[in-house]
Parts: structure tokens; C-alpha cells; sequence
């Protein structure tokens, strides 16, 4: 949860600041893959960023409400 705080949170404040930055893929892909496992495919900072409700993605709605499961590891 502490990554995906800190992936989340530097995107908000990048973006209040007119930064472009998007997270880098490989931990939002392990973010993914712990708490939310049910994620759709395509891009990990993408998807993060809609499963977080803060971006769009193709072909699906945009998030209104949603929350994070403490997956168990493989």
C-alpha cells in the first residue's frame, strides 16, 4: 500500500503542478498484481491510474468509488 501511496500521491502533486509524469510501469505492476487482482489488462501505470479512479482507460468507464484488496502472494 505504501507504493501505490507514493506512485498515487507524486502523480497528484506532479499534475497540480503542470509536470507531465506518468509512474513507471514495473511498480505499478507489482501494485497491480498485490492489490488489485482483478484489474483489466493494458498499460500498469494506466490501469493504476484507473483503478484508482484517476484516469481514463479504453473501453471502460471511468471510476467514480474504489478500493484496493489485500491480495495474498503467490
Amino acid at each position: 500500500m505504501g507504493v501505490a501511496e507514493v506512485l498515487l500521491h507524486t502523480h497528484d502533486i506532479t499534475r497540480g503542478l503542470g509536470v507531465a509524469w506518468m509512474p513507471p510501469a514495473r511498480p505499478c505492476g507489482a501494485v497491480l498484481r498485490r492489490l488489485f487482482p482483478d484489474a483489466p489488462s493494458g498499460g500498469p501505470a494506466q490501469v493504476l491510474l484507473w483503478c484508482t479512479g484517476r484516469g481514463e482507460l479504453e473501453g471502460r468507464s471511468r471510476l467514480t468509488s474504489w478500493r484496493w484488496q489485500a491480495a495474498l502472494p503467490d
